[in-house]
């Protein structure tokens, strides 16, 4: 049964300096080009970070949200900043009795990037902020190659684009879908981040791109106004740890579903090393069942970290690892006879011990679909993370925080990043996460090996699917061991997972993942 499992025929990518791995070979250019230029991983960072707003904008834009784990070798610390949006403040429970808005200008959270981004660079920037964003501008305003995975995304959902109007004159030009490697222009795009890079934030959250946003959404219905984007700040907050196998794995507290990956590697602590190594198929039965109890008993605490102060603790008690080992166990000893969503990662690292993990997002492919014309600026749909039902810590309120399925992940070893790695893939992130990182810890392999190998995750309706790689004695195996999976073809599926490697003696190795146009660039 290991035929399907074995190495990846990829090497990783090796750096001595830094590593820059990203969801597009444009945006990890733009992070080594700040490197070169005398900036800070921060720097780099962010010039990375608005490059995939420009190319990958389907999947992450200015009108997004994000998390970052940032690893300070100065002072030996591991920072979160939560940059996730806020529901504005006419948005409560009456107003959405009929159910979350999935698409349009009801779907939004008031995106929080930005405002990540001025964080980020208060704190550990070196270059001026203007010089951040040239390669961004040059790429929105004279053009980039439309990659394979936004045409694809354009030509699967166009319907959906051609329902909103700003949509539809920019990915839909002439009616029909982008092509791969059209060349791509996003001129009102190419001015707003202009505006941010003269102007600073300011600029986007209380100028004129904030009004030109405040009157659109009202024009067409949606609730956010120009208090709501002045009102948006990031946190600065304390990572949730726990350890599994001699490593420290550190994750975004709540309102992330960071907690649910340290759930999963608790039970999954409950077998040894070795049996997940040796066995592909039970090795994955038992993260399926991992899965199932993490979710069943850590996602009622995923919410605003006001409503439920105490999340990390009550995910992380002994009374809780008992439950997830229990789960785990109970598989073990049994005898063998997705939608598609709308992220971007980005990780970084270099030869001083620093290193930054970044999730950023609109949620679903293309957000909510509503698109701002003259800002050239795509909205999340991260609404979609809250419940209607009052009275629940996940309730929607004015300034809440959702519930949020972006997860970051930075694993160290006595004391000094070892790991770090995210996918996106919506629910399935802490599920693509766990897997990767049961191949690097518990079967010894590289980076490119863990990432590349066959993956599974699940669907929505809670369906477990596995890649075309498994063979087809893997669905009777699974079966027998309690967990029903079906195979889905389509690699979107199973994220895009990216991941850095920090050798034993400072050399950095970098992959990224060959289901989406993921690159690792080292120097």
């Amino acid at each position: 049964m290991g035929e399907f499992d074995a190495r990846s025929p990829r090497a990783p990518v090796f750096g001595r300096r830094a590593m820059v791995v990203s969801g597009h070979s444009a945006a990890s250019l733009a992070g080594i080009a700040a490197l070169n230029r005398g900036g800070s991983l921060a720097d780099a960072m962010i010039a990375a970070s608005a490059v995939l707003t420009v190319v990958l904008s389907h999947a992450t834009s200015l009108g997004g949200d994000c998390f970052i784990l940032y690893h300070d070798a100065a002072s030996g610390r591991t920072l979160g900043l939560n940059a996730s949006g806020i529901a504005p403040a006419a948005a409560n429970p009456e107003s959405f009795a009929g159910g979350m808005k999935t698409r349009g200008p009801l779907a939004p959270v008031v995106p929080g990037l930005i405002r990540a981004w001025e964080a980020i660079h208060r704190r550990f920037g070196g270059l001026a902020w203007r010089e951040l964003f040239d390669d961004a501008i040059d790429l929105a305003e004279n053009g980039h190659p439309a990659s394979r995975v936004l045409a694809d995304r354009c030509a699967d959902e166009r319907a959906l684009l051609a329902a909103d109007p700003g949509c539809a004159a920019l990915y839909l030009p002439g009616g029909r879908p982008l092509r791969a490697g059209e060349l791509f222009r996003e001129p009102a795009l190419a001015n707003t981040l202009r505006a941010i890079a003269e102007d600073g934030p300011d600029s986007f959250y209380r100028g004129e791109t904030a009004r030109r946003i405040a009157a659109y959404f009202e024009a067409r219905g949606g609730v956010m106004r120009e208090a709501d984007l002045a009102a948006v700040e990031p946190i600065w907050v304390e990572p949730v740890a726990s350890a599994y196998r001699g490593h420290t794995v550190t994750v975004m507290p709540p309102n992330s579903y960071g907690i649910l990956l340290l759930m999963q590697l608790a039970g999954l602590a409950a077998v040894q090393g070795a049996e997940l190594a040796a066995d592909p198929v039970r090795r994955v039965a038992l993260q399926m069942s991992a899965m199932k109890a993490a979710f069943e008993h850590g996602r009622a605490l995923i919410a605003d970290p006001r409503a439920v102060p105490d999340a990390a603790a009550r995910a992380l008690a002994p009374e809780m690892n008992e439950k997830m080992r229990a789960a785990v166990l109970a598989t073990a000893s049994k005898t063998r006879v997705p939608e598609r969503g709308g992220t971007s990662c980005l990780m970084l690292a270099d030869a001083s011990g620093n290193a930054i993990c970044v999730v950023q997002s609109v949620f679903s492919v293309f957000g909510s679909a509503f698109l701002e014309p003259s800002t050239g600026i795509l909205f999340n749909n991260r609404m979609q993370g809250f419940t209607h039902r009052p009275g629940l810590a996940n309730s929607v309120g004015p300034g809440k925080r959702p519930a949020h399925t972006l997860c970051p992940v930075m694993v160290l070893r006595n004391g000094r990043p070892r790991y770090v790695l995210a996918s996106p893939g919506g629910v399935s992130q802490t599920l693509t996460n766990a897997q990767v990182l049961t191949h690097l810890i518990d079967g010894g392999r590289d980076v490119a090996a863990a990432v590349e190998a066959p993956r599974w995750c699940t669907a929505q309706d809670g369906r477990f699917l596995i890649e075309s790689e498994f063979p087809e004695s893997v669905l009777p195996a699974l079966a027998a061991m309690g967990h029903e999976a079906s195979r889905s073809p389509d690699p979107y599926f199973y994220g895009s997972a990216k991941a850095i490697e920090i050798l034993p003696g400072g050399t950095l190795a970098g992959a990224g993942d060959h289901r989406r146009e993921a690159f690792a660039l080292g120097y």
